[in-house]
Formats: C-alpha cells, structure tokens, sequence
C-alpha cells in the first residue's frame, strides 16, 4: 500500500497458557480466522490497522494518518473477539478509541491535554482499562509515569499512584495486583504491592543507598528551564561532579545522537546517565 512499507505482526500476550514447559510459544495475535498486523510508510505518516485472514484475504480495521510520525501500539481485542481498544495520536495527545470488529468507531475512552501510553492490563468483567500516562496531573514533571484506570465507556480516569515521583508498575498475570517501583533520580527508590483499585496492599522494600552514599555519591539535580521560544516547559537533569566546587568552571557534556528518535533523560533512580 505504501512505498518502502513496514509490516509488524502481533504476538498473542503472554498467558500462564503460552508457556509450555520451558518455552513460551509465540501465538498470533488473533483468531483461527484471521490475525493482527501493522502496515506502516517509512515516514511513519501512515499506519493501517489490518486484519488477514488465513485465505490471504485482507481488511483494513484503522486508518492512522498525520503530517507527523506517529507512534504504533498493539490493539487490544476485547468482549470475545467483537471490539477492541485502538491507541491513536490522532487529537495532538495519545489516547485510547474503542471500535468494533468491523473497525467502526464507537467512541474515544480518553480525553484531554495528556499522553496515555501503555494499556497495560484489562477487566473484562468490569468494562475497566488500566494504563500508564504522562503529565495528567498538575504542577509535577509531565514525564512522570502514572498508573490510571478507567471505564471502556469513558470517564475520568482514577489515578492508582499518587505521589510526586515517576512510577514504574508491574501488573499480575489476572491483573488485581500490582507492584508499584517509585522513585526520581534524587530519592531512594520505594516498592509497595497494590490491589487494582489501588489499595496498599504491601510495603515491599526501599533501598538501602548508604554504601552508595559512603562512597562520595550525591544525587542528581532536577531542573527546568524555558525553551528558546519562552514559553516551553524543558525538564533535565544535572550531574555535578562529586567534589563540584561553585567557584570554578566546569565542561558540560552533552549526549546527542541525531534522529530520528525521541530524545529523553532519566527519570527514576538508576544507574544510567548516558541520556
């Protein structure tokens, strides 16, 4: 369809299901009819969601279209096979749309001037998403992760970890339970259990930095700055040496590496300062 184009097949999720003895074996994301694939143009200004059947026969579910790259995310089938939850940048914002299996458009589950990234698990009984997204809430680094859920009919999503630090989640395979890794690069990283709806159900463990910290190291320093046109909100990091005296003159090193690509810093405690 396009030229120079991609074509990503879809893997089925990991199940207990998928694992059989010690291999884990890689199903289509699909049916016995027809699976799952990405058919992208190398600029990435055009994505096509599409179903092929086990006949060859093709039919085009989502249509993604942009003067801009735009990201690609598996699409999540859901009630038996006759919907599923289609992630699109196509408002200015990533946001989850539900559709049919026809690939009509019901209507967009989430809405507003923030990025919803990955649908991380769902509860077919309840009709509930649960996701991670980025700058929702107020006067906090809008590249903190956060772990929201919310109605497939819409709705305000219900933040599951609150707190001012970037949240790395693990989900349980059932998806009641879920461990929340917080931290940012200048605290000790902290992991407690969860319930879905966001309960403490256990405090896990925090870090015991105090080697680290007995052999010179201090914490990086956040910062934000205007961009050039005096408006933009720029989030980094500095890296001070550890003996960094304010009366001297140091180098600033810089990490470039042309695109294209997202460029990014850390965000949670880690031992990586190479971007």
């Amino acid at each position: 369809a396009f030229k120079n184009q991609t074509i990503s097949l879809w893997n089925k999720d990991r199940t207990k299901d998928s694992f059989k003895g010690k291999h884990f074996i890689n199903y289509w994301h699909g049916n016995n009819e027809e699976f799952y694939i990405a058919r992208s143009s190398r600029d990435l200004h055009k994505i096509d969601v599409v179903a092929v059947g086990v006949d060859g026969k093709t039919r085009v579910l989502v249509e993604e279209r942009a003067n801009v790259y735009q990201d690609i995310k598996k699409p999540k089938f859901i009630n038996n096979g006759n919907q599923f939850i289609q992630w699109s940048q196509r408002d200015g914002w990533g946001h989850f749309y539900l559709y049919d299996i026809n690939g009509k458009l019901i209507h967009q589950i989430t809405k507003g001037e923030f990025h919803c990234d990955d649908l991380s698990a769902y509860d077919e009984a309840t009709g509930t998403l649960y996701f991670v997204a980025n700058g929702k809430e107020n006067n906090i680094d809008p590249y903190y992760s956060y772990y929201y859920a919310v109605s497939k009919n819409g709705g305000s999503p219900k933040l599951l970890t609150p707190g001012n630090f970037d949240h790395q989640v693990a989900i349980s395979e059932s998806g009641k339970y879920f461990i929340d890794n917080a931290s940012r690069v200048n605290t000790t990283p902290v992991s407690n259990l969860y319930s879905a709806s966001g309960q403490l159900i256990m405090k896990l463990e925090e870090a015991d930095l105090s080697q680290l910290f007995a052999t010179g190291y201090k914490f990086p320093e956040p910062f934000k700055v205007k961009a050039a046109d005096g408006i933009t909100d720029i989030y980094g990091v500095m890296y001070k040496p550890y003996d960094f005296d304010s009366t001297k003159t140091y180098p600033i090193i810089e990490y470039v590496y042309p695109g294209p690509q997202t460029e990014a810093v850390n965000k949670s405690f880690g031992r990586s300062m190479d971007r």
